[in-house]
């Protein structure tokens, strides 16, 4: 069916856009919550109007985003947990704890399904989670899992875990940019034979025709 969006959907149209959609997506789904309706001549008109005012109401709310992007810079969103063996978790770190975490320094509720986590964090360390702000501002938020119970005191094991990540980090990148030296030294040339005699010809026997060079080449 074809339909205009009355409303942005995720992942389906955005307001103003003219899309086909399955016929039962927009019966069940679309039409009877007002997010779009058919597109009748009428509507087709409209839709242009409708679109130029959802772009400005995206330009606003990435400028908003851009001002979360600001507050984030620098910040580590640290989370204290209880930890076990082997620095795994009592439980799991998720996009709403972050969402919760990140909230408390942007100063305003962020929506948890803004917190890209492909899965709940089930070790200390130190993650990169990208906090989508708006459709079209996307901000990577520096996450420290540390134990609610270091010796150190939380802040300090912190640090740790986050100066441990970059050595690790910079010790990998040096390998990438350091290749393993190669023993080229009994390595011939290309087109070079290490057998003074068979290169000048002297003592090589004739070919038997001019085929059996070419034969073995192919084998």
């Amino acid at each position: 069916m074809k339909v205009v969006f009355l409303e942005t959907v995720e992942g389906s149209g955005t307001r103003g856009e003219v899309r086909t959609v399955a016929n039962g997506y927009a019966r069940n789904y679309l039409l009877p919550r007002g997010l779009a309706a058919a597109a009748t001549p009428a509507l087709l008109r409209r839709a242009e109007t409708l679109a130029a005012q959802e772009e400005e109401r995206q330009r606003l709310l990435d400028g908003q985003a851009h001002e979360l992007v600001g507050k984030l810079e620098g910040q580590r969103l640290i989370m204290p947990v209880r930890v076990g063996e082997q620095g795994r978790l009592y439980g799991s770190v998720t996009n709403a704890d972050i969402a919760e975490k990140a909230g408390e320094i942007l100063g305003e509720e962020l929506d948890r399904r803004r917190v890209l986590l492909p899965e709940a964090i089930r070790q200390v360390g130190v993650y990169t989670v990208p906090l989508r702000l708006s459709r079209n501002v996307t901000a990577d938020a520096e996450i420290v899992v540390v134990d609610v119970e270091a010796p150190e005191g939380v802040e300090d094991a912190a640090e740790a875990l986050v100066a441990e990540a970059a050595a690790a980090e910079a010790g990998v990148e040096a390998g990438v940019d350091t290749p393993e030296p190669t023993n080229t030294e009994d390595v011939p040339e290309p087109g070079y034979s290490d057998s003074s005699e068979e290169a000048s010809g002297e003592d090589a026997p004739p070919s038997q025709d001019g085929a059996d060079t070419g034969d073995a080449a192919a084998t």
